[in-house]
């Protein structure tokens, strides 16, 4: 792996180490860059860059800032690949499990996020997915496919259902013949890797079972957590032997994660079938799915801890959920196909991206009020920075992060990057 050591700034190598630096410092994975971009967010400009990693795109850091957690959505699929059971760490080997279904890989050109969403019903999406009356609720009607561009098909191959761009409907019908033969799609192996802050060296690398997504760290700093989308897990990493310590199937297309600040509650969307997982991390135990709006994405606490907000993908809608209550409380919309979110310091307003409207909202989550902003094209990860009264969002068209002021709510600067800027994380 090539760990840039050089501080660009200004088109001048510096060799000054971070810590020197004006604070705070934010950290930016830029996809299939297969770079993290270090930035001083009190100017605004690129200091720095750690290479060497294969479409990075979750990000986080450990609370005492010594290690950053490297998600890599390069998804590796040989063959068919061997599930770990829960509680049970995971060699990242492959092989022909006994009784295993047969895998379909996904067709060329499409990412494996999109193949994912395309299956709602695989990746471990079974009749035996409905947790909601093991965990005190009201069973569920049996839902449709959990997907936008299926037209509310019901089963494979059917009229309405949208192929992939890029793809022939002769292939995607070949395609979906072969899952309702028996087939589904494979999950491969993806990577987390773990950097040291202080030198910007690897530390180590862990292999995972499916896509790493994003990747987050539990407060007390114990554990690394990378959700993945096309498994349906979570995976906790233990930062002390660098190796996986848990996994944990929370439901189809998990995507974000929230803590409260104690531990021990973890919460993760899950946005193949629009629950809200409450995970008790004494036990390691899901103990309660809580319906949201439909495809939950990113997530967000209140810094009260009294609520978490999810950005719902596909009814354009923030869930704003009681955790005292668990259940959702209050809807607001906000546009089509939202995606990023977070929430000032005061816990007040809530910024969150819609992408195929072009705008951020500001969301006044006491009386309801909506700001907008143009953002054209397609908002993306939208992420506080700090005190600095700044927002930073990535677009998902365009090499560049929008920098806007969050009290006048206006752009006022651009950060060019060398791809899309996903899971950004500030260091204070």
């Amino acid at each position: 792996m090539n760990i840039s050591k050089s501080l660009l700034l200004g088109g001048a190598a510096m060799l000054a180490p971070l810590a020197s630096l004006a604070n705070p410092i934010v950290y930016i994975p830029l996809g299939t860059a297969n770079e993290i971009m270090i930035v001083d967010a009190a100017t605004d400009k690129e200091i720095g860059k750690i290479s060497g990693f294969k479409n990075v795109h979750g990000l986080s850091l450990t609370p005492n800032g010594e290690y950053l957690v490297v998600g890599s959505n390069d998804e590796v699929i040989a063959g068919r690949s061997k599930m770990a059971g829960h509680g049970k760490k995971m060699s990242g080997s492959t092989g022909k499990p006994k009784s295993a279904p047969a895998v379909m890989a996904k067709p060329a050109g499409v990412s494996a996020a999109d193949h994912a969403k395309h299956h709602p019903q695989a990746r471990g999406t079974t009749k035996t997915q409905d947790h909601s009356a093991m965990m005190g609720g009201k069973p569920k009607a049996k839902a449709k496919p959990a997907m936008k561009d299926h037209g509310g098909a019901s089963k494979p191959g059917q009229p309405g259902m949208a192929k992939p761009k890029g793809m022939s409907e002769k292939d995607h019908k070949k395609h979906h013949a072969a899952q309702a033969g028996g087939l589904l799609p494979a999950v491969g192996i993806s990577t987390v890797s773990l950097v040291r802050v202080a030198d910007k060296k690897l530390e180590a690398t862990i292999k995972v079972r499916g896509m790493a997504h994003h990747t987050f760290v539990t407060p007390d700093g114990k554990y690394a957590v990378s959700t993945h989308t096309t498994a349906g897990t979570i995976s906790l990493i233990d930062l002390a032997t660098k190796k996986i310590f848990r996994n944990i199937y929370t439901g189809p297309q998990p995507n974000y994660v929230a803590f409260s600040k104690d531990g021990e509650q973890m919460y993760v969307s899950n946005a193949g079938n629009n629950t809200l997982s409450v995970i008790d991390t004494k036990n390691w135990i899901v103990s309660r799915n809580i319906l949201v709006g439909k495809g939950p994405e990113h997530i967000v606490m209140s810094p009260d801890e009294k609520f978490v907000y999810t950005n719902n993908s596909r009814d354009g809608t923030i869930s704003k959920v009681s955790l005292e209550k668990l259940k959702v409380v209050k809807t607001y919309t906000i546009g089509n196909n939202p995606h990023g979110i977070d929430i000032s310091a005061d816990g007040e307003t809530l910024y969150a991206s819609a992408k195929k409207d072009n705008k951020l909202v500001a969301v006044d989550v006491k009386t309801g009020k909506i700001r907008t902003l143009k953002l054209d094209p397609a908002p993306y990860h939208v992420k506080v920075i700090g005190n600095t009264g700044k927002i930073y969002v990535s677009s998902k068209k365009k090499p560049f992060i929008w920098v806007v002021d969050a009290k006048q709510f206006k752009v006022i600067g651009k950060i060019k990057v060398r791809d899309v800027a996903h899971q950004m994380v500030v260091a204070n």
